[in-house]
Protein backbone atom coordinates (compact mmCIF):
# COMPACT_ATOMS: atom_id res chain seq x y z
CA UNK A 1 0.00 0.00 0.00
CA UNK A 2 2.83 2.70 0.92
CA UNK A 3 4.08 2.04 -2.54
CA UNK A 4 0.92 2.14 -4.33
CA UNK A 5 0.70 5.59 -2.45
CA UNK A 6 4.19 6.67 -3.41
CA UNK A 7 3.33 6.41 -7.03
CA UNK A 8 0.34 8.30 -7.10
CA UNK A 9 0.41 10.90 -9.72
CA UNK A 10 0.88 14.41 -8.41
CA UNK A 11 -0.77 17.50 -8.83
CA UNK A 12 0.90 19.73 -11.64
CA UNK A 13 3.19 22.63 -10.22
CA UNK A 14 1.19 25.35 -9.45
CA UNK A 15 1.93 29.32 -10.33
CA UNK A 16 3.18 31.44 -7.34
CA UNK A 17 1.03 34.54 -6.86
CA UNK A 18 -2.49 35.29 -7.91
CA UNK A 19 -5.38 37.13 -6.20
CA UNK A 20 -7.82 35.46 -3.03
CA UNK A 21 -10.78 34.54 -4.95
CA UNK A 22 -9.53 35.66 -8.35
CA UNK A 23 -6.47 34.31 -8.91
CA UNK A 24 -4.64 34.69 -11.75
CA UNK A 25 -7.78 36.06 -13.53
CA UNK A 26 -6.15 39.55 -13.69
CA UNK A 27 -2.78 38.80 -14.97
CA UNK A 28 -4.35 36.66 -17.67
CA UNK A 29 -6.75 39.75 -18.39
CA UNK A 30 -3.90 42.03 -18.71
CA UNK A 31 -1.17 39.95 -20.38
CA UNK A 32 -2.06 36.30 -20.95
CA UNK A 33 0.97 34.92 -23.42
CA UNK A 34 3.64 36.46 -20.79
CA UNK A 35 1.45 34.50 -17.84
CA UNK A 36 1.80 31.03 -19.95
CA UNK A 37 5.63 32.02 -20.37
CA UNK A 38 6.19 32.95 -17.22
CA UNK A 39 4.35 29.66 -16.07
CA UNK A 40 6.85 27.43 -18.61
CA UNK A 41 10.12 29.09 -17.58
CA UNK A 42 8.89 28.42 -13.92
CA UNK A 43 7.08 25.15 -14.09
CA UNK A 44 7.77 23.47 -17.36
CA UNK A 45 5.45 22.06 -19.88
CA UNK A 46 3.23 21.07 -17.67
CA UNK A 47 1.23 23.53 -14.44
CA UNK A 48 -1.52 24.60 -13.44
CA UNK A 49 -2.97 27.86 -12.33
CA UNK A 50 -6.22 29.35 -11.23
CA UNK A 51 -8.90 31.94 -12.95
CA UNK A 52 -11.57 32.76 -10.60
CA UNK A 53 -13.07 29.00 -9.29
CA UNK A 54 -11.34 27.22 -12.56
CA UNK A 55 -8.47 25.54 -12.16
CA UNK A 56 -6.27 25.76 -15.68
CA UNK A 57 -3.77 23.00 -16.36
CA UNK A 58 -1.61 24.14 -19.28
CA UNK A 59 0.34 21.70 -21.82
CA UNK A 60 3.09 22.78 -23.99
CA UNK A 61 4.99 21.23 -26.73
CA UNK A 62 4.43 19.08 -29.66
CA UNK A 63 4.14 15.83 -27.60
CA UNK A 64 1.22 17.19 -25.73
CA UNK A 65 -0.67 19.09 -28.13
CA UNK A 66 -1.18 15.59 -29.87
CA UNK A 67 -2.17 14.08 -26.70
CA UNK A 68 -4.97 16.61 -26.00
CA UNK A 69 -5.81 16.68 -30.43
CA UNK A 70 -6.20 12.81 -29.91
CA UNK A 71 -8.24 12.92 -26.42
CA UNK A 72 -10.50 15.58 -27.83
CA UNK A 73 -14.11 14.16 -27.18
CA UNK A 74 -13.01 11.02 -25.31
CA UNK A 75 -11.32 12.37 -22.28
CA UNK A 76 -11.55 15.94 -23.22
CA UNK A 77 -14.38 17.87 -24.40
CA UNK A 78 -14.88 20.96 -26.85
CA UNK A 79 -18.03 20.97 -26.36
CA UNK A 80 -17.99 22.19 -22.79
CA UNK A 81 -14.62 24.14 -23.64
CA UNK A 82 -16.51 26.98 -24.97
CA UNK A 83 -19.78 28.14 -23.77
CA UNK A 84 -19.89 31.23 -25.89
CA UNK A 85 -20.17 29.05 -28.75
CA UNK A 86 -23.44 28.11 -28.30
CA UNK A 87 -24.55 31.41 -27.73
CA UNK A 88 -23.18 32.94 -30.94
CA UNK A 89 -24.03 29.66 -32.52
CA UNK A 90 -25.93 27.17 -31.79
CA UNK A 91 -25.67 24.23 -29.25
CA UNK A 92 -25.78 21.15 -31.53
CA UNK A 93 -23.38 22.64 -34.53
CA UNK A 94 -20.32 21.67 -35.85
CA UNK A 95 -17.59 20.71 -33.33
CA UNK A 96 -19.77 21.57 -30.49
CA UNK A 97 -22.43 18.85 -31.90
CA UNK A 98 -22.56 15.13 -30.69
CA UNK A 99 -20.31 13.06 -32.62
CA UNK A 100 -22.16 11.85 -35.08
CA UNK A 101 -23.79 15.05 -35.95
CA UNK A 102 -20.77 16.81 -36.60
CA UNK A 103 -19.44 13.98 -38.68
CA UNK A 104 -22.86 14.68 -40.98
CA UNK A 105 -22.23 18.17 -40.74
CA UNK A 106 -18.36 18.39 -41.76
CA UNK A 107 -18.95 15.83 -44.47
CA UNK A 108 -21.25 18.88 -46.24
CA UNK A 109 -18.55 21.37 -45.58
CA UNK A 110 -15.35 19.52 -45.83
CA UNK A 111 -15.62 18.25 -49.76
CA UNK A 112 -15.80 22.12 -50.22
CA UNK A 113 -12.13 23.28 -49.61
CA UNK A 114 -10.51 20.07 -51.28
CA UNK A 115 -7.87 21.05 -53.98
CA UNK A 116 -10.16 20.60 -57.22
CA UNK A 117 -12.51 23.19 -55.23
CA UNK A 118 -10.42 25.16 -54.01
CA UNK A 119 -9.10 26.33 -57.68
CA UNK A 120 -12.38 28.12 -57.73
CA UNK A 121 -11.79 30.83 -55.22
CA UNK A 122 -7.64 32.18 -56.68
CA UNK A 123 -9.80 34.37 -59.23
CA UNK A 124 -11.40 35.82 -56.58
CA UNK A 125 -8.55 36.56 -54.18
CA UNK A 126 -6.87 38.27 -56.97
CA UNK A 127 -9.69 40.29 -57.96
CA UNK A 128 -10.34 41.20 -54.75
CA UNK A 129 -6.93 42.09 -53.76
CA UNK A 130 -6.24 43.92 -56.89
CA UNK A 131 -9.45 46.09 -55.83
CA UNK A 132 -7.39 46.70 -52.85
CA UNK A 133 -4.11 47.83 -55.33
CA UNK A 134 -6.14 50.23 -57.02
CA UNK A 135 -8.14 51.90 -54.14
CA UNK A 136 -4.07 52.43 -52.75
CA UNK A 137 -3.08 54.27 -55.71
CA UNK A 138 0.80 54.38 -56.26
CA UNK A 139 1.55 55.53 -52.62
CA UNK A 140 0.14 56.85 -49.28
CA UNK A 141 0.11 55.22 -46.16
CA UNK A 142 -2.35 52.41 -44.78
CA UNK A 143 -2.75 51.04 -41.24
CA UNK A 144 -2.85 47.07 -41.63
CA UNK A 145 -5.72 46.00 -39.73
CA UNK A 146 -7.83 48.49 -40.69
CA UNK A 147 -7.28 47.73 -44.55
CA UNK A 148 -6.65 44.38 -44.91
CA UNK A 149 -9.44 43.16 -42.13
CA UNK A 150 -11.99 44.52 -45.04
CA UNK A 151 -10.26 42.26 -48.02
CA UNK A 152 -10.57 39.31 -46.16
CA UNK A 153 -13.93 39.77 -45.62
CA UNK A 154 -14.70 40.84 -49.32
CA UNK A 155 -12.80 37.72 -50.57
CA UNK A 156 -15.12 35.69 -47.69
CA UNK A 157 -18.27 37.04 -48.71
CA UNK A 158 -17.58 37.10 -52.89
CA UNK A 159 -16.26 33.10 -52.29
CA UNK A 160 -18.99 31.77 -50.25
CA UNK A 161 -21.91 33.88 -50.68
CA UNK A 162 -21.35 35.42 -54.60
CA UNK A 163 -20.38 38.61 -56.18
CA UNK A 164 -23.60 40.01 -55.92
CA UNK A 165 -23.55 39.49 -52.36
CA UNK A 166 -20.21 41.15 -52.27
CA UNK A 167 -21.29 43.70 -53.82
CA UNK A 168 -24.76 45.05 -51.79
CA UNK A 169 -23.07 44.85 -48.39
CA UNK A 170 -19.51 46.11 -49.01
CA UNK A 171 -17.95 46.78 -45.88
CA UNK A 172 -20.46 46.50 -43.41
CA UNK A 173 -19.89 43.19 -43.37
CA UNK A 174 -16.77 43.37 -42.17
CA UNK A 175 -18.19 45.78 -39.49
CA UNK A 176 -21.00 43.32 -38.37
CA UNK A 177 -18.40 40.56 -37.94
CA UNK A 178 -16.62 42.84 -35.90
CA UNK A 179 -19.57 43.49 -33.33
CA UNK A 180 -20.36 39.66 -33.84
CA UNK A 181 -16.79 38.19 -32.47
CA UNK A 182 -17.48 40.36 -29.79
CA UNK A 183 -19.27 37.24 -28.26
CA UNK A 184 -16.20 35.74 -27.99
CA UNK A 185 -15.63 34.87 -24.91
CA UNK A 186 -14.65 31.83 -22.02
CA UNK A 187 -13.46 33.27 -18.90
CA UNK A 188 -17.23 34.79 -17.86
CA UNK A 189 -20.39 32.77 -17.35
CA UNK A 190 -22.35 31.83 -20.59
CA UNK A 191 -24.40 35.22 -21.02
CA UNK A 192 -23.58 38.56 -19.00
CA UNK A 193 -25.52 41.65 -20.67
CA UNK A 194 -22.51 43.53 -21.10
CA UNK A 195 -22.43 46.40 -23.78
CA UNK A 196 -20.16 43.92 -26.06
CA UNK A 197 -22.39 40.95 -25.63
CA UNK A 198 -25.26 42.89 -26.88
CA UNK A 199 -23.76 44.35 -29.68
CA UNK A 200 -22.79 40.72 -30.53
CA UNK A 201 -26.63 39.30 -30.78
CA UNK A 202 -27.75 42.45 -32.46
CA UNK A 203 -25.10 41.44 -35.17
CA UNK A 204 -26.06 38.09 -34.69
CA UNK A 205 -29.96 38.89 -35.66
CA UNK A 206 -29.12 41.38 -38.39
CA UNK A 207 -26.55 38.45 -40.26
CA UNK A 208 -29.27 35.96 -39.84
CA UNK A 209 -32.09 38.43 -41.69
CA UNK A 210 -29.85 39.06 -44.41
CA UNK A 211 -28.49 35.58 -45.07
CA UNK A 212 -32.19 34.16 -44.70
CA UNK A 213 -33.16 36.74 -47.42
CA UNK A 214 -30.28 35.79 -49.45
CA UNK A 215 -30.81 31.93 -48.98
CA UNK A 216 -34.37 32.37 -50.23
CA UNK A 217 -32.85 34.58 -53.08
CA UNK A 218 -30.81 32.23 -54.34
CA UNK A 219 -33.61 29.58 -54.05
CA UNK A 220 -35.91 31.67 -56.57
CA UNK A 221 -33.16 32.50 -58.71
CA UNK A 222 -30.38 30.13 -58.71
CA UNK A 223 -26.60 30.60 -60.36
CA UNK A 224 -25.14 28.72 -63.04
CA UNK A 225 -22.67 27.39 -62.78
CA UNK A 226 -23.15 26.93 -59.08
CA UNK A 227 -20.90 29.15 -56.88
CA UNK A 228 -20.02 27.90 -52.96
CA UNK A 229 -23.32 29.16 -51.89
CA UNK A 230 -25.47 27.63 -54.25
CA UNK A 231 -23.88 24.55 -53.52
CA UNK A 232 -24.78 25.05 -49.69
CA UNK A 233 -28.14 26.12 -50.36
CA UNK A 234 -28.83 22.29 -52.18
CA UNK A 235 -26.72 20.29 -50.54
CA UNK A 236 -27.75 17.62 -48.62
CA UNK A 237 -26.52 15.43 -45.64
CA UNK A 238 -24.47 12.20 -46.92
CA UNK A 239 -28.27 10.15 -46.10
CA UNK A 240 -30.36 12.75 -48.91
CA UNK A 241 -31.84 14.28 -45.84
CA UNK A 242 -32.03 18.48 -46.39
CA UNK A 243 -29.75 20.47 -44.63
CA UNK A 244 -31.94 23.53 -42.70
CA UNK A 245 -31.84 27.04 -43.32
CA UNK A 246 -30.76 27.31 -39.78
CA UNK A 247 -27.71 25.45 -40.35
CA UNK A 248 -26.94 26.57 -43.37
CA UNK A 249 -26.90 30.07 -42.00
CA UNK A 250 -24.34 28.88 -39.23
CA UNK A 251 -21.90 26.79 -41.68
CA UNK A 252 -21.98 30.39 -43.38
CA UNK A 253 -21.32 32.53 -40.19
CA UNK A 254 -18.59 30.11 -38.86
CA UNK A 255 -16.79 30.02 -41.86
CA UNK A 256 -16.67 33.51 -42.48
CA UNK A 257 -16.39 34.33 -39.11
CA UNK A 258 -13.22 31.83 -38.06
CA UNK A 259 -11.26 33.21 -41.01
CA UNK A 260 -12.23 36.89 -40.04
CA UNK A 261 -10.65 36.05 -36.61
CA UNK A 262 -7.46 33.75 -37.28
CA UNK A 263 -6.86 35.25 -41.24
CA UNK A 264 -7.12 39.04 -40.72
CA UNK A 265 -4.64 38.96 -37.68
CA UNK A 266 -1.81 36.27 -39.46
CA UNK A 267 -1.83 38.24 -42.64
CA UNK A 268 -1.10 41.37 -40.85
CA UNK A 269 1.94 39.86 -38.98
CA UNK A 270 2.98 38.24 -42.07
CA UNK A 271 3.37 41.39 -43.87
CA UNK A 272 5.01 42.72 -40.50
CA UNK A 273 6.97 39.97 -40.17
CA UNK A 274 8.10 40.25 -43.96
CA UNK A 275 8.83 44.10 -43.72
CA UNK A 276 10.89 43.48 -40.77
CA UNK A 277 13.22 41.32 -42.31
CA UNK A 278 14.08 42.62 -46.05
CA UNK A 279 16.71 40.16 -46.79
CA UNK A 280 13.53 37.78 -47.08
CA UNK A 281 11.27 40.54 -48.39
CA UNK A 282 13.90 40.50 -51.33
CA UNK A 283 13.67 36.68 -51.48
CA UNK A 284 10.07 36.92 -51.66
CA UNK A 285 9.44 39.56 -54.75
CA UNK A 286 12.22 37.51 -56.18
CA UNK A 287 10.01 34.33 -56.02
CA UNK A 288 7.35 36.94 -57.27
CA UNK A 289 9.16 38.56 -60.24
CA UNK A 290 10.33 34.54 -61.50
CA UNK A 291 6.67 33.45 -61.29
CA UNK A 292 4.82 36.21 -62.59
CA UNK A 293 6.75 38.12 -64.62
CA UNK A 294 6.23 41.60 -64.72
CA UNK A 295 2.07 40.75 -64.70
CA UNK A 296 0.09 42.66 -61.69
CA UNK A 297 -1.23 39.26 -60.52
CA UNK A 298 -5.30 40.55 -61.55
CA UNK A 299 -4.80 36.80 -63.50
CA UNK A 300 -3.16 35.07 -60.74
CA UNK A 301 -3.52 31.06 -61.39
CA UNK A 302 -3.97 28.30 -58.91
CA UNK A 303 -0.84 26.94 -60.65
CA UNK A 304 0.84 30.42 -59.89
CA UNK A 305 -0.43 30.46 -56.15
CA UNK A 306 1.17 26.80 -55.51
CA UNK A 307 4.44 27.76 -56.79
CA UNK A 308 5.00 30.83 -54.43
CA UNK A 309 7.30 28.16 -52.10
CA UNK A 310 9.16 30.40 -50.18
CA UNK A 311 5.55 32.57 -49.30
CA UNK A 312 4.22 29.15 -47.91
CA UNK A 313 7.68 29.16 -46.05
CA UNK A 314 6.94 32.85 -44.74
CA UNK A 315 3.28 31.89 -43.62
CA UNK A 316 4.36 28.61 -41.55
CA UNK A 317 6.90 30.90 -39.84
CA UNK A 318 4.68 33.71 -39.05
CA UNK A 319 1.76 31.14 -37.91
CA UNK A 320 4.90 30.05 -35.49
CA UNK A 321 6.00 33.38 -34.31
CA UNK A 322 2.33 35.04 -33.97
CA UNK A 323 -0.30 32.65 -33.67
CA UNK A 324 -3.61 34.73 -33.63
CA UNK A 325 -5.31 31.98 -31.62
CA UNK A 326 -2.86 32.10 -29.01
CA UNK A 327 -4.43 29.39 -26.71
CA UNK A 328 -6.53 26.50 -27.29
CA UNK A 329 -9.44 24.77 -24.63
CA UNK A 330 -10.80 21.83 -23.78
CA UNK A 331 -12.72 20.31 -20.12
CA UNK A 332 -11.94 17.25 -18.74
CA UNK A 333 -14.96 14.81 -18.98
CA UNK A 334 -12.74 12.31 -16.43
CA UNK A 335 -9.95 11.76 -14.25
CA UNK A 336 -6.79 10.98 -16.14
CA UNK A 337 -2.90 10.99 -15.91
CA UNK A 338 -0.70 13.15 -18.02
CA UNK A 339 3.16 12.93 -17.47
CA UNK A 340 2.49 11.67 -14.00
CA UNK A 341 0.49 14.74 -13.07
CA UNK A 342 -3.06 14.29 -12.31
CA UNK A 343 -5.95 15.61 -14.33
CA UNK A 344 -9.28 16.29 -12.63
CA UNK A 345 -12.70 15.79 -14.61
CA UNK A 346 -13.86 19.54 -14.80
CA UNK A 347 -10.37 20.80 -14.94
CA UNK A 348 -9.94 23.27 -17.78
CA UNK A 349 -6.80 22.48 -19.83
CA UNK A 350 -5.06 24.79 -22.24
CA UNK A 351 -2.89 24.54 -25.62
CA UNK A 352 -0.99 26.99 -25.87
CA UNK A 353 0.29 27.65 -29.13
CA UNK A 354 1.91 31.22 -28.51
CA UNK A 355 4.39 29.56 -26.15
CA UNK A 356 4.71 25.79 -27.39
CA UNK A 357 6.24 27.63 -30.91
CA UNK A 358 8.83 29.24 -29.02
CA UNK A 359 10.35 26.03 -27.04
CA UNK A 360 14.32 26.20 -27.67
CA UNK A 361 13.74 22.26 -27.32
CA UNK A 362 11.47 22.22 -30.63
CA UNK A 363 12.47 25.23 -32.23
CA UNK A 364 16.38 25.90 -32.99
CA UNK A 365 16.84 30.09 -32.29
CA UNK A 366 12.59 30.07 -31.88
CA UNK A 367 12.48 33.80 -31.52
CA UNK A 368 14.10 34.68 -34.76
CA UNK A 369 12.18 35.00 -38.12
CA UNK A 370 13.77 31.73 -40.11
CA UNK A 371 11.22 30.84 -42.24
CA UNK A 372 13.79 27.97 -44.02
CA UNK A 373 13.18 26.20 -41.00
CA UNK A 374 10.30 24.90 -42.48
CA UNK A 375 11.95 23.96 -46.35
CA UNK A 376 11.47 20.01 -46.16
CA UNK A 377 14.29 19.76 -48.88
CA UNK A 378 16.61 21.61 -46.70
CA UNK A 379 19.01 18.90 -44.65
CA UNK A 380 18.77 20.86 -41.60
CA UNK A 381 15.31 21.44 -41.35
CA UNK A 382 13.17 20.10 -38.36
CA UNK A 383 9.44 19.95 -38.71
CA UNK A 384 7.87 17.52 -35.67
CA UNK A 385 4.52 16.61 -36.36
CA UNK A 386 2.01 18.73 -34.06
CA UNK A 387 4.60 21.12 -33.67
CA UNK A 388 2.96 24.24 -35.40
CA UNK A 389 -0.86 24.13 -34.31
CA UNK A 390 -1.85 27.68 -35.14
CA UNK A 391 -4.75 26.07 -36.94
CA UNK A 392 -5.60 23.72 -34.35
CA UNK A 393 -5.16 19.66 -35.19
CA UNK A 394 -6.78 16.75 -35.08
CA UNK A 395 -10.65 15.82 -36.32
CA UNK A 396 -11.25 19.43 -35.23
CA UNK A 397 -8.58 21.42 -37.34
CA UNK A 398 -9.71 24.26 -38.72
CA UNK A 399 -11.69 23.37 -41.99
CA UNK A 400 -10.89 26.17 -43.85
CA UNK A 401 -7.00 26.36 -43.51
CA UNK A 402 -5.90 25.67 -46.91
CA UNK A 403 -8.37 28.65 -48.01
CA UNK A 404 -6.62 30.60 -45.16
CA UNK A 405 -3.12 30.40 -45.86
CA UNK A 406 -3.98 30.36 -50.38
CA UNK A 407 -5.93 33.67 -49.44
CA UNK A 408 -2.85 35.07 -47.26
CA UNK A 409 -0.53 34.03 -50.27
CA UNK A 410 -2.48 35.66 -52.87
CA UNK A 411 -2.70 39.37 -51.42
CA UNK A 412 0.61 39.20 -50.00
CA UNK A 413 1.92 38.43 -53.50
CA UNK A 414 0.07 41.53 -54.81
CA UNK A 415 0.95 44.01 -52.47
CA UNK A 416 4.67 42.58 -52.72
CA UNK A 417 4.77 42.66 -56.56
CA UNK A 418 3.27 45.62 -56.55
CA UNK A 419 4.52 47.98 -53.86
CA UNK A 420 7.52 48.96 -52.49
CA UNK A 421 7.06 49.24 -48.26
CA UNK A 422 7.86 49.95 -44.81
CA UNK A 423 6.71 50.08 -41.53
CA UNK A 424 5.95 53.66 -39.79
CA UNK A 425 4.83 52.23 -36.09
CA UNK A 426 6.48 49.96 -34.02
CA UNK A 427 4.19 46.39 -33.75
CA UNK A 428 3.02 45.13 -30.46
CA UNK A 429 -0.16 42.82 -30.18
CA UNK A 430 -3.34 43.72 -29.02
CA UNK A 431 -3.26 44.37 -25.28
CA UNK A 432 -5.36 41.58 -23.15
CA UNK A 433 -7.00 38.34 -23.96
CA UNK A 434 -8.68 39.39 -26.99
CA UNK A 435 -7.68 37.94 -30.90
CA UNK A 436 -3.94 38.47 -30.72
CA UNK A 437 -4.07 41.04 -33.89
CA UNK A 438 -1.53 43.44 -34.34
CA UNK A 439 -2.31 47.04 -32.23
CA UNK A 440 -3.56 49.98 -33.87
CA UNK A 441 -2.48 51.87 -35.45
CA UNK A 442 0.25 50.13 -37.54
CA UNK A 443 0.75 52.50 -40.66
CA UNK A 444 2.43 50.93 -43.58
CA UNK A 445 3.75 53.21 -45.78
CA UNK A 446 4.01 52.44 -49.45
CA UNK A 447 5.39 53.53 -53.41
CA UNK A 448 4.56 51.58 -56.38
CA UNK A 449 7.15 49.62 -57.49
CA UNK A 450 9.20 49.80 -60.98
CA UNK A 451 9.25 46.19 -62.28
CA UNK A 452 11.51 45.36 -65.33
CA UNK A 453 9.45 43.74 -68.46
CA UNK A 454 9.27 39.82 -67.77
CA UNK A 455 6.77 37.25 -69.20
CA UNK A 456 5.50 34.93 -66.22
CA UNK A 457 7.07 31.69 -66.00
CA UNK A 458 6.10 28.56 -67.26
CA UNK A 459 5.13 26.96 -63.78
CA UNK A 460 4.15 23.43 -65.53
CA UNK A 461 7.92 23.49 -67.08
CA UNK A 462 8.83 24.28 -63.32
CA UNK A 463 6.53 21.69 -61.86
CA UNK A 464 8.08 19.01 -63.85
CA UNK A 465 11.67 20.04 -63.82
CA UNK A 466 11.10 19.64 -59.49
CA UNK A 467 9.73 16.20 -60.45
CA UNK A 468 6.10 16.89 -60.18
CA UNK A 469 4.11 14.24 -61.15
CA UNK A 470 1.08 16.16 -62.31
CA UNK A 471 2.68 18.60 -64.59
CA UNK A 472 5.61 15.54 -65.86
CA UNK A 473 5.10 14.74 -69.67
CA UNK A 474 2.30 12.23 -69.97
CA UNK A 475 1.00 13.25 -66.02
CA UNK A 476 -2.62 13.65 -65.04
Amino acid sequence: MAALALEAPAEPPTLDGGLPLLGHLTDFFRDPVKLLRDGYNKRGPIFSFRMGGRRMVVLLGPDNNRFVFQETDKLLSIRESMPFFHKMFSPNFYSFAEMEEYLRQRAVIMPRFKASAMKQYVPVMAEESMALAYSLGDSGEFDLVQTLGPVVMDIAAHSFMGRDFKQKLGHEFFDLFRDFSGGMEFVLPLWVPTRKMRKSQAAKRKLHRILTDWIAERRRNPVEPADFFQDIVAATYPDGTPIPDELIIHMILLLVWAGHETTTGQVSWALIDILQNPGYRETLQGELQQILGSTSGADMSWDQAIAMQKMDLALRETERLHPVAFTMIRKAAADFEREGYQVHKGDWVLLAPSVSHRMSEVFTAPDEYRPERFDTERADAKVESNSLIGFGGGMHRCAGVNFARMEMKVLLAVLLQRYDMQLIDEPRPIAGAGTYWPAQPCRVRYRRRKLEEAAPADIAALAAAAGCPAHAKGGA
